[in-house]
């Protein structure tokens, strides 16, 4: 009898345990639903290219030329490479920074403020 209880018991956790229930999504931030009225300045975007860039992005020795030690050779090397800069850093495929993407609010509000320009 305490077999098969415990056999009854073990069958219904596998049972209850086993429900399609998802994850809950992860909170990637504030979500950017329209660019036209967000106010992004360049002094927030450069401040997340130098927490998570200019570790390798800075000087002489820069992957590809792409020197962000200061915001103006951000904004250069950005109006240059939009597209290259787009793909490696704000798509869904990016690469870059290596440690990981950034969140994805991160990554719309750098490309919201691309989008208008790179305004002060």
């Amino acid at each position: 009898m305490r077999t098969y209880l415990l056999l009854t018991s073990l069958l219904a956790i596998a049972i209850y345990s086993c429900t399609n229930k998802e994850a809950a999504a992860p909170d990637t931030g504030p979500v950017v639903n329209n660019c036209d009225t967000l106010q992004i300045s360049a002094a927030f975007v450069y401040g997340v290219i130098q927490s998570n860039c200019t570790f390798c992005h800075s000087g002489s020795t820069a992957p590809r030329g792409a020197d962000f030690s200061t915001q103006d050779k951000f904004e250069s090397f950005v109006s240059s490479n939009e597209t290259t800069f787009r793909l490696r850093v704000l798509s869904a495929q990016a690469d870059m920074p290596p440690s990981g993407a950034l969140r994805q609010s991160l990554r719309d509000s750098i490309s919201c403020w691309i989008s208008k320009g790179m305004p002060e």
